[in-house]
């Protein structure tokens, strides 16, 4: 479908069944669309173009007209980061339609709006960024539509956040997000979570700030926005390397690095570059942080974003500094100078001067040294003499707070006096309250008996119904309580020649028998014992204990219970104390505190190498399962065996056992 004027618009128009300005607003979306960074799709940008050209033939109004400039605008900002030229055509378009009170001309300057704060705080021109921010909150106010008025206060608090003004960057973020609450938009609610977890960040509130990140993770992944994924990885990184736990911030470095490929976003591939520079520079890995910067820097020269390597000059120049490559150290150093002082950041000049000085003294470029502590000076000045507007602000914020103390002072005198009143109140509210504490302990002592019997009902729940001894839900319950300060061991031990006892002996003998041998096998290893049923026992230790010493206990408890108990059928043949299969994992599964393996899974785990070790023909025989210290969380996760089954394949799981291993059957599922 092609046309060059609004006539042949009209015509396409009508032989495809669309009004005229219906057809021209879906053209619109569909360009926009193409313009999405998420989109993937080779062509998006030359079909958008098509588009474009289309829109610009038939464009006849203002507003149609302002579109299309606006589109232009963006297509060149998508392919080419042409950022302050964007800026210009932006306001080009907001011109052709300031004055026009319309529904679609105040959303298209709603969106306007927006999208020039955003390119104002890239290019670090945080003034007006502000003034089209508080413009963009004017008309989503004007609208009264709550998902506008939180998405202005989200941006808001970005801003304020960028700033470094986390009060009302806080104050932003939490109205965004009771708005977002009341909304079915599970998108807004996971990036005002994003936003709120960032402030938390840097305010060093680290469990409020992972609760919001992970769950905006949540969220972003099952909606598949990768690339708000990525962010929420990087700040989940960032709040570990905040607390100097740069282990795990690497960990998830990279699997925000993984995101970005998935999506194709090059400069967040080039963000999370330079992260992981820093990353491996405190862990001490120099080579790994030298690749790592070397990436983003090609990613940020080849896609001409100064704003990011600038920053990573500095980086490279820092790293150079304390490794002693003082040539590198001031080729990046003086990168940086140079980009920084386009940027006019001050703070960036003098700490790349910094590391400049040091280099040149150290190579015995004295004149070079001593001129580069002589603009460090003269920067260190300038920056104090910009500095002090901040005190005025800060003598202004003393004084609102003063204003607000009195004010906090004349509500106490007006309470003050309202007391009179309420001591009339007080002494009725003592005399009910006398009575309801008569009815209070009357049910106190009810509740007290219910509590009673509940306790009792808790504890023949959690004991094994035949031999008294306890059983599965003690078990689970007894590992769901574990704090893993200190390695924990568990272990499910079958005994063959005891599967039928109950059957073989009678009920009242092999009880006497079982309580007998569960006591001496408590003592034997060390453990608490649970019976599971006949000849299946769980074992938990509350230290480390390897799998071969449970085994060589076992049969020696076994021995034992030979030569006390000969009326138990088959033990009296020589092979009885050999039939023994064991199941063994270690606690905790995953080294990652934050990801919680239910009681149930952990036992469901157990009986995966128990059922392994069973159909070992060798006896006595164990199978023990131990994660590998990347393994993720999701292969303990239902379906438990065909996981488990897939990660022992892929090797993400070890499994260890006293027979050799290759010949395996591995659970069906």
């Amino acid at each position: 479908m092609k046309f060059s004027n609004n006539a042949e618009f009209t015509q396409a128009a009508e032989e495809l069944s669309y009004q005229p300005d219906e057809l021209h607003r879906d053209l619109e979306l569909l360009a926009r669309l193409n313009l999405e960074a998420k989109l993937k799709s080779s062509t998006k940008y030359q079909d958008a173009e098509i588009l474009i050209n289309q829109l610009d033939a038939i464009a006849s109004t203002p507003l149609e007209q302002a579109i299309v400039i606006m589109l232009k605008a963006r297509i060149k900002g998508r392919q080419n980061q042409e950022y302050n030229q964007v800026i210009v055509q932006y306001n080009n378009a907001l011109n052709m339609v300031n004055t026009d009170v319309s529904l679609e001309s105040t959303l298209f300057k709603s969106s306007l709006h927006e999208q020039l704060s955003m390119l104002h705080s890239m290019l670090l021109q945080p003034t007006p960024a502000l003034s089209h921010l508080n413009r963009y909150r004017e008309i989503a106010y004007q609208l009264r539509n709550d998902y506008f008025i939180s998405d202005a206060e989200t941006e808001l608090g970005r801003y304020y956040n960028l700033n470094g003004d986390q009060a009302k960057s806080l104050q932003h973020y939490s109205e965004a997000f009771r708005l977002a609450s009341n909304l079915d938009y599970p998108s807004i609610k996971a990036h005002t979570q994003l936003n709120l977890a960032r402030t938390y960040r840097d305010l060093e509130q680290w469990d409020d700030a992972l609760k919001y990140a992970h769950n905006a993770a949540e969220i972003l992944q099952d909606l598949g926005q990768d690339a708000y994924l990525s962010d929420t990885l990087t700040v989940i990184a960032m709040i570990y390397a905040g607390q100097d736990k740069w282990n795990r911030a690497v960990d998830y470095y990279l699997n925000a690095q993984q995101v970005n490929e998935r999506s194709g976003n090059e400069i967040a591939t080039g963000i999370t570059f330079h992260n992981l520079g820093e990353a491996y520079f405190k862990l001490n890995n120099i080579q790994a942080a030298l690749k790592a910067l070397q990436q983003a820097n090609n990613i940020f020269r080849e896609r001409k974003v100064n704003h990011y390597l600038v920053h990573n000059e500095l980086l490279f120049a820092q790293i150079d500094t304390n490794q002693g490559m003082w040539l590198s150290a001031i080729d990046h150093a003086n990168k940086a100078i140079e980009l920084a002082k386009k940027k006019n950041l001050i703070e960036v000049q003098i700490e790349a001067l910094s590391y400049l000085s040091i280099a040149y003294r150290k190579t015995n470029d004295l004149n070079a040294a001593i001129e580069t502590t002589d603009s460090i000076i003269q920067l260190t000045n300038k920056s104090q003499e910009k500095a002090q507007p901040t005190n005025d602000y800060a003598e202004l914020t003393e004084q609102k707070l003063k204003f607000e103390l009195g004010l906090l002072q004349e509500k106490l005198v007006k309470q003050t006096t309202k007391n009179q009143y309420n001591q009339f109140i007080i002494l009725v509210l003592i005399i009910s309250f006398s009575i309801v504490i008569t009815l209070l302990i009357f049910i106190y002592k009810k509740l007290q008996q219910k509590n009673e019997l509940y306790l009792n009902s808790q504890y023949l729940n959690s004991i094994d119904p035949i031999t008294q001894i306890q059983g599965y839900r003690a078990f689970i319950q007894r590992i769901d309580n574990i704090r893993h300060i200190e390695p924990k061991t568990l272990a499910l031990v079958n005994i063959n020649e005891l599967n039928n006892i109950d059957i073989q002996l009678g009920l009242t003998e092999s009880v006497t028998l079982m309580q007998q041998f569960i006591t001496q096998f408590s003592q034997q290893l060390d453990t608490e014992a649970f019976i599971i049923r006949s000849g299946l026992i769980a074992c938990y230790f509350d230290k480390q204990y390897e799998a071969d010493a449970i085994l060589k206990a076992v049969i020696t408890c076994i021995e034992q219970l030979k030569l006390t108990q000969f009326t138990i059928p088959n033990f009296i043949h020589q092979s009885a104390g050999q039939h023994v299969s064991i199941g063994h994992i270690s606690l905790p599964l995953l080294d990652n505190p934050d990801v919680k393996i239910s009681a149930t899974l952990q036992f469901e785990t157990l009986q995966y190498a128990l059922a392994a070790a069973m159909k070992i023909t060798e006896q006595p025989a164990y199978v023990s399962l131990r994660p590998l210290n990347f393994a993720p969380a999701a292969i303990f996760m239902p379906p438990l065996f065909l996981n488990l089954t897939q990660a022992l394949n892929r090797g993400i799981i070890r499994a260890e056992s006293n027979h050799d291993m290759q010949d395996f059957e591995w659970p069906k599922h």
